[in-house]
Parts: C-alpha cells; sequence; structure tokens
C-alpha cells in the first residue's frame, strides 16, 4: 500500500514538475521573443531612418532657396537624433561604435548650426544664411559619407531579411572574445564603424571644430589617479558589498572605447548569470551596472521601488534624488533622478536606477552624464518670466506643472529654462523654453 502511494506521489510530482517546466520555458521564450522583436524594430527603423536622411541632405544641396535648404536640414537633424536613438536600443554596448555614433551627432549639431541657431534678422523675418564655401564642402562630405552608411545598412538589412538573422544570435556573438565572430550582423556593424573611423575628419569652422568632442566624455573633467585593474577590483568589491574579489573579472577597453574604462566581470552563484559593469580608468568612477538576472513577479509597486532605488543612491552618496521620469518592463522600474540645486533641476547630471519590482534589488545603473558632468553650480537668474514663457507653449497643451531646470541644449551646451509638463491628446510631454531669451529648446514626449 505504501509503495503504491509512494509511486502516485512521485508520479504527480514530476507530472507537476514538468507543468512547471514547460510554464517556465513559455514564459523565458516570451521573453526572448519580445526582446527580439525589438532589436529587429529598432534595426530596421535605422535603417529607414538613414535612408530618410540621406534624403534630405540629398534636397539640400538640390535647391538654391534659403527656406527650403532650412527646411530640410532641419528635417536631417531631428532623423539625425532619431537614428541615433535607433543605434541605443541595439545591443552593440560589448563593441565599439562610438565613431559611428559621433558622425550622426556630427550630422545633427552640422545640420540644427545651419538651419536655426545661425540666423539673422532682416526686414523683421528669419532667413538661413547662405552656406560659406566651407560650410558647402562639408555639406557634400556628409552626404557622400551617410550614403555610404545607408548602402551599408540596405545591405546588411538585407541579409537579415534573406536568411532570417536573429539579433538574439549576434548579442551571443559579442560575448565571445574572438574578435571573428562569424556572425553577419556583428560582422557588419564592425565593418560600418571601420569605414566611418577611416574617413578624414571634417573641418567644421571656428563655431564648430568642437563638434568632436562636446559631445564625447571628457576625461579631464575626472577626479583622481589612474587605478590599475587591482584596485578596480576592489572598487567593485566594495561598491556592491561583496566579500572578496575573487569572483570579479577586470578586462581594460581597447581604444576603441568613448573613455579609458574597465569592463567587469561579477561572476554570479548561478551558472547562467553574472553582472557586469563599467568604470573609467581615470578616478575609479564607476559609470554603468548591470544585473542581468530575470524578474518573475510584481511584489512592490512603482512607488515603493522609487524609495527603494533613493536609499540606494543615497547609500552610495550619489547626489541626485529628483525623480524625473519612471518607466517599466519585464517587472523592472527605471527611474531618472537629478540633483536639485536651489530648485532647479540639473539635467546634465542625469542617471538612471534599474529596480527589480519582486524584492526591491538594483539590478542596473547608468551613472555615465553623472560622473562625467556632476560639478558645483552657480545658477543663472532667469530674464524670461515664466508668464512670457509660457506663451511659447500651444495653448493646446494643458499645462500641469512648471520648473526651472539646467539642460543641455541642441549644441550640447547648458542653458537655463523653464520645463513646462503638460498633456496633449493622452500623450504627456516636456517643453523646454529658454529662460534666458525666450526660444524653444526642445520638446520631449513621455512615454
Amino acid at each position: 500500500m505504501f509503495s503504491r502511494v509512494t509511486t502516485i506521489v512521485l508520479a504527480l510530482t514530476l507530472v507537476a514538475t514538468g507543468i512547471w517546466g514547460y510554464r517556465e520555458h513559455k514564459e523565458k521564450q516570451a521573453l526572448l521573443l519580445k526582446a527580439e522583436n525589438q532589436y529587429q524594430r529598432a534595426f530596421h527603423d535605422l535603417s529607414d531612418h538613414m535612408n530618410l536622411l540621406q534624403d534630405e541632405l540629398g534636397k539640400s544641396l538640390a535647391v538654391n532657396s534659403r527656406l527650403q535648404r532650412a527646411s530640410a536640414l532641419t528635417e536631417v537633424w531631428r532623423l539625425a537624433a532619431e537614428a541615433r536613438n535607433d543605434v541605443g536600443e541595439l545591443p552593440l554596448s560589448l563593441m565599439p561604435f562610438n565613431s559611428t555614433m559621433n558622425f550622426l551627432t556630427d550630422v545633427g549639431n552640422f545640420s540644427y548650426r545651419v538651419a536655426i541657431h545661425e540666423d539673422n534678422t532682416k526686414g523683421g523675418t528669419k532667413q538661413a544664411q547662405a552656406l560659406s564655401d566651407q560650410e558647402w564642402q562639408n555639406l557634400q562630405q556628409l552626404y557622400e559619407r551617410s550614403k555610404r552608411l545607408e548602402n551599408q545598412l540596405s545591405q546588411l538589412q538585407s541579409a537579415v531579411i534573406a536568411k532570417n538573422l536573429r539579433w538574439m544570435d549576434a548579442e551571443l556573438a559579442l560575448t565571445q572574445t574572438d574578435k571573428k565572430t562569424d556572425n553577419i550582423i556583428v560582422d557588419g556593424f564592425r565593418a560600418i564603424e571601420k569605414g566611418v573611423n577611416s574617413q578624414k575628419t571634417l573641418n567644421f569652422g571656428p563655431t564648430g571644430n568642437d563638434l568632436k568632442t562636446r559631445n564625447r566624455p571628457n576625461e579631464a573633467k575626472l577626479m583622481g589617479n589612474p587605478i590599475d585593474a587591482t584596485a578596480a577590483a576592489k572598487r567593485a568589491k566594495d561598491f556592491l558589498g561583496l566579500p572578496d574579489t575573487k569572483n570579479i573579472i577586470v578586462q581594460q577597453n581597447g581604444k576603441g572605447a568613448p573613455f579609458a574604462s574597465y569592463t567587469i566581470t561579477i561572476k554570479q552563484d548561478h551558472k547562467d548569470r553574472n553582472a557586469y559593469m563599467t568604470m573609467a580608468v581615470k578616478g575609479g568612477n564607476i559609470t554603468s551596472y548591470m544585473d542581468n538576472r530575470t524578474v518573475q513577479k510584481e511584489a512592490i509597486d512603482l512607488y515603493q521601488g522609487a524609495e527603494y532605488a533613493r536609499k540606494y543612491l543615497a547609500a552610495h552618496q550619489i547626489d541626485a534624488r529628483e525623480l524625473v521620469n519612471i518607466d517599466t518592463y519585464d517587472h523592472v522600474g527605471v527611474y531618472e533622478f537629478v540633483p536639485l540645486v536651489n530648485g532647479v533641476r540639473i539635467y546634465p547630471d542625469k542617471l538612471a536606477v534599474k529596480v527589480a519590482l519582486d524584492n526591491g534589488e538594483v539590478v542596473g545603473l547608468n551613472l555615465q552624464d553623472y560622473v562625467f558632468n556632476h560639478k558645483p553650480r552657480t545658477i543663472a537668474k532667469a530674464t524670461v518670466s515664466e508668464a512670457d514663457a509660457r506663451k511659447f507653449v500651444s495653448p493646446k497643451v494643458q499645462i500641469q506643472e512648471v520648473r526651472l531646470a539646467q539642460i543641455l541644449n541642441p549644441l550640447r551646451q547648458e542653458e537655463l529654462a523653464y520645463e513646462f509638463i503638460g498633456t496633449m491628446d493622452r500623450d504627456t510631454y516636456k517643453v523646454y523654453i529658454s529662460a534666458v531669451d525666450g526660444d524653444e529648446i526642445g520638446v520631449e514626449k513621455l512615454r
């Protein structure tokens, strides 16, 4: 009798285990499919945006009207920003791609400066300035280089579609240490980066000659002396509260990295789970952290997750506690914080904290902007009143909150602005109006 009961119990246990395992497998497959779809969407969007960008650059060369050229270059500026966002959504963090990102930034900044920033007023109407010989040559070069980049992306897109290539396979290939991966997507993007990196630096003239350096981290801003790999491992151990460094692997990144840094791998108890950290060589500042554990369910709400994030920042003496945005995906809360100085939000120092909503554990950090930009600041006084600045916001936007904020304008220069947060057609927007001259600096749609 006992034997029969035991057999039945074991059989039921095996069935239950099989069902649980099957559900776990299905949920994992669903998450992988979601990630793959997101990567595919970002990649095809990137190809489309580069195609449109190249068309608009061609239009700006073909037209003779200042107004039409300004319109085309304004669209180039927008498309360059979209393309950069697309690249940011692809799993390319483990490979150097900063030359291509800098090229997209140069395209956007040059287009903005020519079409919008360097206006002059004649007869009460704004007209775009005529292009100098140097600007015309730069525009032609940007057109030709963007055409080559668009052709490479188009060929890669055709291969992805024809061979049904998966981005998840490319992400796996990037974790390999060998330079030759035999992965068409990875090798294709490496070829793009190599081609962009081999091109001669453009001369953007006296007002734009710092476009290259303005958009990459300036290591001169970092405090402290360079540290070696042993010191980097110890700093990672102390930051994470680990007992020792035996499971920490430190590798120095190559010349393609945007700044001298280490990639630190922290091996976890689970065989398939590691955590990764990026640390600047100078001063040993941690710029990013990611723990790739899967969060299965939510036991705390987003408000509680924000409190966990704030306590984490306070424990690590990170001076940014003003919450400015909340997002969520796969049971993880993503919280963006900025420092607050005399009631002014300091957006150049913005950072992000990812909190697992099952137990409040911090599973991700993006501290790069904070590390490179955080400093004592004296905030200028606004010379434009809030009431006058409000006139530049569309009356269709239902304004719910107004704040002063220190932000980066499209030329990556800090500027005091009014931050108007409002809704329109069920969407929420942030509209930034300069507190110095009343010009519109930018609009951000919140997710």
